[in-house]
């Protein structure tokens, strides 16, 4: 092994089998302790503001339930027919003329022949309901217009407001409005009439 005196320290050549050297800095990590960054603590800030992005409050959004309103058209979620709140009207003065102008067509159509009785029978049941307050207002502002379409001679409209109660109030209307259409297709009927015989 050649050595040599260099400053006054002898230098060497390690061989296989001897310690590795360590430096002895101040400046560098133990051997077998590993640095750790993250292990340090964060000053209380001192300015009273807290600019922690951790300690900004939570924001509770609401999970979507169903399809969003918004994207439903509003009159999907809107019945064409006024709702009782919006209805006001006097119900005793409304069946009478109701009654009066179904029974005034009945009387001047001599051609319903036998049909004539079952039809007042059943607008008797219509006024028994009314009286008895099992017809809301929604349904007798809806016989109101009805009973006006036929006195103007407007069959079609009031064939469309039958079966509008038909489909929305038949536990209400079922066991008398029969009755109404047979007086509705009657007037249909008299009405294609009358415009073939003008023809």
């Amino acid at each position: 092994m050649d050595n040599s005196i260099n400053g006054g320290r002898v230098s060497f050549d390690p061989g296989w089998n001897d310690p590795p050297k360590i430096s002895f800095n101040s400046q560098q990590t133990p051997p077998n302790r590993p640095r750790n960054f993250l292990n340090k603590r964060v000053a209380f800030p001192l300015s009273g503001a807290n600019t922690s992005p951790a300690s900004a409050p939570p924001v509770n959004l609401p999970m979507p339930s169903g399809a969003p309103t918004a994207l439903v058209p509003p009159s999907l979620t809107q019945r064409n027919t006024p709702s009782n709140s919006d209805i006001s009207i006097n119900s005793e003065s409304v069946l009478v003329e109701v009654k009066t102008l179904l029974l005034e067509l009945l009387e001047s159509s001599s051609e319903l022949g036998a049909k004539a009785h079952d039809i007042r029978r059943r607008l008797d049941v219509m006024e028994l309901m009314w009286m008895d307050g099992k017809l809301n207002l929604e349904v007798q502002a809806q016989m109101k217009e009805l009973a006006h379409a036929l006195r103007d001679d407007e069959p079609k409209k009031a064939d469309d407001i039958h079966k509008a109660l038909m489909v929305n109030e038949v536990s209400k209307v079922g066991t008398w409005m029969p009755g109404v259409k047979q007086l509705i297709h009657h007037s249909i009927a008299r009405s294609e009439l009358l415009s073939i015989d003008k023809e």
